[in-house]
């Protein structure tokens, strides 16, 4: 790769903590209070019903530290013929496709997702692995806007070949 080679559409997912909790944790936190609330109404292990609250929440500030530092090293650089990304906590875990490997772009938004202005998108790529064939971009403010984007920057490309 060409290092010089300026992206033509740069992508930085935004975490969201609110938008994470609601729409990953609020039920486990529902049933966590419920069965809470039904142990200490019996006068029954109160204690071990506590615990499992607090490590419950621990965990939950775990995982949004995690999923920010993991967003904040997440991009996704459209060039001229290829996509360069990264989506791990890692920063050394750049990976490479071509535009002749994509095979469908989409987007989608839950109820949720139009509620905070986020989105997703979704590139199908002929991968063998199964684990890149669909590449999954979160987080994605103006989500329709962006998608609009990548299709005029594809499209550009395609353009140039013929």
């Amino acid at each position: 790769m060409d290092k010089k080679e300026e992206a033509k559409l740069t992508i930085k997912p935004k975490y969201n903590v609110l938008f994470s909790f609601l729409y990953n944790h609020v039920t486990t936190l529902l049933i966590i209070i419920l069965i809470l609330a039904v142990l200490i109404a019996e006068n029954q292990l109160i204690g071990y019903g506590v615990a499992i609250l607090v490590v419950y929440i621990v965990y939950l500030i775990i995982n949004a530290v995690y999923n920010k530092i993991k967003y904040r090293n997440s991009y996704y650089k459209f060039y001229n013929d290829k996509l360069i990304y990264n989506n791990k906590i890692k920063d050394d875990n750049e990976k490479e496709v071509k535009y002749t490997e994509f095979t469908q772009i989409k987007y989608g938004q839950t109820f949720l997702q139009t509620v905070f202005k986020l989105g997703t998108i979704m590139i199908y790529t002929n991968n063998k692995k199964l684990t890149q064939k669909i590449i999954f971009i979160n987080g994605v403010k103006d989500v329709k806007v962006v998608y609009e984007k990548i299709l005029k920057v594809i499209g550009e490309k395609t353009t140039d070949n013929k």
